[in-house]
């Protein structure tokens, strides 16, 4: 069968047609298309259209196209590809296409095959380095964190937009309007505004199964069979994780997979495979985050099914993690923490700086069985606050009700190590709160100043009943924050004598800065704050080049200003 074979150059993450002529080859029963250049870490496309008539294209049982992929180094790696419909959103066509992230720079080359014997072909393209930083790995310095795929620090920015998606939900009349709007909250919610992580919630379609705002029902055609995808909204998805990855923002979904009562494992599977064929290749889709509080749904064992399949089929293995409650049976895979932010504090509310200032504080979720949602053998892996900061005008579930709350709650869990995810929901006024500048401005203060990434908690250093908390490494490096002002007594009695540091005092309201001249070590020290409210005190022994390698430069450890 004679057929044509157009080529696309990849060029600053958009798709460009190659003029020219068509070069004639030999396949059976298909021609194919695709990119010959793509930067590391990006999406390489191909796409492959086969005349066949098959029962269901979507359900790799009946029919799959398959493909390996060499590195120049010579590692081979398996996949697997997807039906497309049309190739552009439509829901009929002839259109298969395989996507790849490649992570070495040089020649790559393919093959691809059909499960139903019919005829594949090969080919090469080329991997150049455009600068992408790549998928997000576990820190090589500190366990708590991330770096990026090169090995830079990850300095985690969350912004949560999916009770804003609640709203937007309401004015929608489809999933596909939904997901179109997301892109405007992304723009005018996070992008332009440093945060470089968010969590995105999928409600459902409004028309077709309002009743269900958790499940994954909108990715089907009908509901009747489950085994048939409306192309669209994965393409609407699609078009979402693609504006992200434009401005370097990770995406990761609140709730997109599925309901206990949906799925028998064996039809699930055909779900979860086009679900990876379609997604693990963009660099940006952080992780696999299947479903709100799990327990809720899934008993641990299921949950372990769903997510060692993941891992057996993502050639990239990306991150795992399951929301609120990392159960101790999930060792083996679960590679970071979701988590709730405790309600159990002394004021009963997660509103001052002390509730969610711990790695163990959350909520105990159902049938899981870790103490306080996050327990061992995960203390020691990065922690995102998912649940810890809504805010929340009535205060509904004990969440802090105004900036203040927020800021305060933000402190104390960035203080703890764990990463902090911002949310706007404020009495079912998603979009409404005021905190977000408070946040971006904590996050900035860690980034450009500090070696958090060497810090442990030092309360015992300080007093609570003076409303204070401690972070940071003895002997180095002091960080307190506290709600009054006024004194502030440390005890730097290990510090050693010897040892100069330097004050700087921070106001985590104005985002002002006073140089306070310089303390000793060897005893208790008491510091009096110029500020009357809420104060951050910061001792730095040596020079300012010694912080976080590759940090934004937002605030200048010497400015000075008054307040």
């Amino acid at each position: 069968m004679k057929i044509n074979t157009k080529r696309f150059i990849y060029f600053r993450q958009s798709f460009a047609l190659v003029l020219g002529t068509a070069i004639a080859v030999i396949m059976m029963q298909s021609v194919a298309w695709g990119m010959n250049q793509v930067g590391m870490y990006d999406v390489w496309e191909h796409h492959v259209t086969n005349s066949k008539k098959y029962s269901n294209p979507f359900d790799y049982n009946v029919i799959e196209l398959q493909a390996t992929f060499t590195s120049p180094s010579g590692k081979n790696f398996n996949f697997f590809g997807f039906y497309d419909g049309n190739g552009n959103g439509g829901q009929n066509g002839d259109v298969w296409k395989l996507r790849f992230m490649p992570d070495k720079v040089g020649t790559w080359t393919y093959t691809y095959r059909w499960t139903d014997g019919t005829s594949g072909d090969s080919g090469s393209f080329q991997v150049v380095d455009t600068g992408l930083p790549g998928p997000l790995k576990v820190a090589s310095d500190n366990s708590w964190y991330f770096d990026d795929a090169r090995g830079n620090p990850f300095h985690f920015r969350g912004y949560d937009i999916h009770h804003i998606m609640l709203d937007e939900a309401r004015k929608t009349p489809n999933i596909v309007t939904e997901l179109k709007n997301i892109k405007n909250v992304m723009n005018t919610r996070l992008i332009g505004k440093d945060y470089n992580f968010t969590m995105i919630r999928l409600s459902g379609d409004r028309k077709k199964v309002r009743s269900d705002a958790y499940g994954n029902r909108s990715f089907w055609l009908n509901t009747t069979d489950k085994k048939t995808f409306d192309i669209s909204v994965w393409r609407a998805w699609e078009d979402i994780i693609e504006h992200a990855k434009k401005s370097k923002v990770y995406v990761i979904p609140f709730s997109i997979i599925a309901q206990k009562s949906q799925y028998d494992f064996k039809t699930f599977k055909v779900f979860l495979r086009h679900f990876v064929a379609r997604y693990s290749a963009y660099y940006n889709f952080f992780g696999w985050s299947p479903v709100w509080e799990w327990s809720d749904i899934w008993s641990a064992s299921e949950v372990s099914q769903i997510m060692m399949q993941l891992q057996r089929w993502d050639p990239f293995q990306r991150l795992l993690t399951i929301h609120d409650c990392s159960d101790t049976r999930y060792t083996g895979w679960l590679d970071f923490s979701m988590r709730q932010a405790s309600l159990a504090t002394a004021s009963g509310k997660v509103r001052d700086v002390f509730a969610a200032n711990s790695r163990r504080t959350g909520q105990q979720q159902g049938s899981c069985n870790a103490s306080g949602g996050v327990g061992l053998p995960f203390l020691n892996k990065p922690i995102i606050g998912s649940e810890d900061i809504w805010e929340n005008i009535s205060g509904t579930w004990g969440q802090p009700r105004n900036r203040v709350e927020v800021r305060r709650a933000a402190w104390g869990i960035q203080m703890a190590g764990v990463m902090p995810l911002y949310s706007e929901w404020n009495n079912w006024n998603p979009g409404k709160g005021t905190a977000s500048p408070d946040i971006r401005r904590m996050f900035d203060f860690f980034y450009s100043n500090t070696r958090y990434r060497q810090y442990k908690q030092l309360n015992h250093l300080v007093s609570k009943n003076a409303r204070q908390i401690a972070s940071g490494k003895e002997g180095l490096e002091y960080v307190v924050y506290d709600e009054n002002g006024g004194d502030i007594t440390i005890d730097l009695s290990d510090a050693g004598g010897a040892n100069t540091f330097d004050v700087l005092w921070y106001n985590p309201i104005s985002g002002s800065t006073k140089d306070g001249g310089k303390v000793n070590g060897g005893a208790s020290r008491t510091l009096h704050s110029p500020i009357s409210g809420d104060t951050v005190l910061l001792l730095t022994r040596g020079k300012a080049d010694t912080v976080s390698p590759k940090a934004p430069t937002k605030l200048s450890i010497r400015s000075v200003e008054r307040f």
